[in-house]
């Protein structure tokens, strides 16, 4: 259960609601959380994860594509050693199902494979998929899709590995297995300084965040969620209050009250004080809420034109610039994403993405 299933469910609790309007909060919620866990395929509301092909960090959003992948039936090199280039995408290959020595899942042999932009797929064994709990280890990519970061059994402890460079920095900070817990996140930066270490989501276990160059650790609340680390803060939000908390690397700051509900949460926009989020109950209403991180203000409400027939708001992500945010829709059996002009209310179409089925999939910058 994580924390914003509960902040939905006791939402859902407080504010009574057609079915259909907490169906959609379901579907979101599925789509928020598909990039780091799946803990089980009854809680995975939804069959469709994406490649990302829009980032920021210097990088053009074009127009609608559908993203290139090798065909699953050719065999999967080992990721080299050197360059391969950024990454758009990484998921966990499927558990087993098994009926000796009793029916259940066995994912011994499930492993990391990531996606480059021009679809080279590569098979990552050295990052862990699964402890020997049986709890699934979650991976991160950065904004831009240059840094990867997994668990390796071997180290004990997490590794950033520069997909660009080809280089790779070891945490010096060990991490116990045993820590990775249900739900457990993961959060890197976009020069791979710093990671967000969350050993159990829905608890209020304190999450780490690590200097990988220092060794250097802060400590983070562990009421909150890490959704990003970006220009030197880390981005913390407590659902279902709703607080945000933009934290220093170093450590300080405090929390800001919005007076509202709100779930799905961008990254800070380049202005470095707006946000964008959902209110509660404008899920089936096409609405985004601009919203003032520094004061918890109310901006505006950009009513959201030409969302496509039978689509679902899924995600809100990144900033392509500083009038657009990228939205995630899921519009029948597909996933797409569309770039929203916050002064038009206008959407643009970005991107099809392909399905690769009930995975934990994870996308550079998004959470």
């Amino acid at each position: 259960m994580t924390r914003l299933r509960e902040a939905l469910k006791g939402m859902a609790d407080e504010m009574p609601a057609p079915a259909s309007t907490v169906d959609l909060a379901e579907l979101a919620l599925a789509n928020h959380q598909r990039n780091r866990r799946r803990i089980t395929v009854a809680t995975t509301f939804f069959a469709t994860v994406a490649i990302v092909g829009v980032m920021t960090a210097g990088v053009t959003l074009t127009g609608a594509r559908q993203v290139a992948q090798e065909p699953a039936t050719k065999t999967v090199p080992d990721l080299p050693a050197g360059s391969v280039g950024a990454l758009s995408l990484a998921y966990p290959t499927d558990c087993k199902q098994v009926r000796e020595p009793k029916p259940g899942i066995d994912c011994s042999e499930a492993e990391w494979q990531v996606v480059t932009r021009v679809g080279k797929t590569y098979r990552v064994p050295q990052a862990l998929t699964h402890t020997v709990k049986d709890r699934r280890v979650p991976v991160a990519l950065s904004r831009d899709g240059r840094m990867f970061a997994y668990y390796s059994r071997q180290a004990q402890t997490y590794v950033v590995r520069d997909m660009e460079a080809g280089t790779e920095v070891t945490s010096p900070v060990k991490v116990g297995e045993e820590r990775i817990d249900i739900g457990s996140m993961l959060v890197v930066s976009d020069d791979g300084r710093y990671l967000a270490f969350d050993p159990r989501e829905g608890s209020k276990q304190p999450g780490l965040l690590i200097d990988v160059r220092t060794g250097k650790t802060v400590s983070l609340n562990g009421e909150y969620e890490a959704i990003g680390i970006k220009d030197g803060l880390v981005e913390m939000v407590r659902y279902r209050k709703t607080d945000l908390w933009l934290m220093p690397v170093k450590g300080g700051g405090k929390p800001v009250r919005f007076d509202g509900t709100y779930i799905m949460f961008s990254e800070l926009a380049p202005d470095r004080r707006t946000v964008a989020a959902v209110e509660f109950d404008e899920l089936r209403r096409n609405k985004l809420t601009l919203l003032d991180a520094k004061t918890g203000r109310m901006l505006r409400k950009v009513p959201v034109r030409g969302v496509p027939a039978k689509a679902g708001l899924v995600g809100v992500r990144i900033w392509s610039s500083a009038s657009e945010v990228v939205l995630d829709y899921q519009v029948g059996v597909r996933l797409r994403s569309y770039g929203l002009n916050v002064g038009t209310g206008r959407l643009r179409h970005l991107a099809d993405y392909p399905d690769v089925g009930f995975k934990q999939a994870a996308l550079p910058g998004s959470w």
